[in-house]
């Protein structure tokens, strides 16, 4: 009976524990340059790429410039959280056969609430502009994964400079997968162009 019992708790816990539980994952372009004809330039070559986070069923945030990206932000120039799907995300560059990387991140159902949440503030309103010195994708998906709890919160002056391009988040994120048992996803990208690495 005893023996009975401790396994209808056990079932009860894991059922309370799956409800309970879902994940994010954090999509990356890989920065590159051309090395044959035909290939473009990217914003950012090799160290710049992009960045933006899964938030849902084929539903992707990431931040992108609402004009020309200035040097230093002024807040009547906010940039722009933009969702795309999961498609439309990787054609960012018009690429269809880029470098790229994602970590799926398990989450507790309060956290992806909280998540979502502000998503939708900083859809209609978002928090800052967008600069070349200032807030860009890598910084912005570094503060949406602090806002669910994955990472710690930072001022805004700290992400800034400490994820100024993509390549510092996606080291981050790898040793992340390492320690703690992240789906981590790589895929090679055209042999036309020479990508950056980890």
């Amino acid at each position: 009976m005893k023996y009975l019992y401790a396994l209808l708790l056990l079932f009860i816990h894991y059922s309370i524990s799956a409800q309970d539980s879902t994940h994010i994952t954090v999509h990356v372009i890989y920065g590159s340059k051309p090395l044959t004809e035909g290939e473009t330039k990217w914003f950012g070559g090799k160290l710049g790429g992009h960045i933006g986070l899964q938030v849902g069923k084929d539903k992707i945030i990431h931040f992108n410039p609402g004009g020309k990206v200035r040097a230093f932000g002024r807040s009547a120039e906010p940039g722009n959280y933009v969702l795309s799907s999961v498609k439309e995300f990787y054609h960012t560059f018009h690429c269809d056969s880029a470098k790229r990387m994602q970590v799926t991140i398990p989450v507790t159902a309060e956290m992806k609430l909280q998540l979502d949440s502000i998503c939708g503030v900083f859809l209609k309103n978002p928090p800052y502009p967008y600069a070349f010195f200032g807030m860009r994708c890598t910084s912005a998906c570094y503060h949406l994964l602090s806002v669910a709890g994955v990472y710690p919160e930072y001022s805004k002056n700290k992400m800034i400079r400490r994820f100024f391009y993509p390549r510092r988040l996606r080291k981050q994120l790898i040793r992340s997968a390492k320690d703690r048992n992240w789906k981590l996803t790589l895929t090679k990208g055209t042999v036309r162009r020479k990508w950056d690495h980890d």
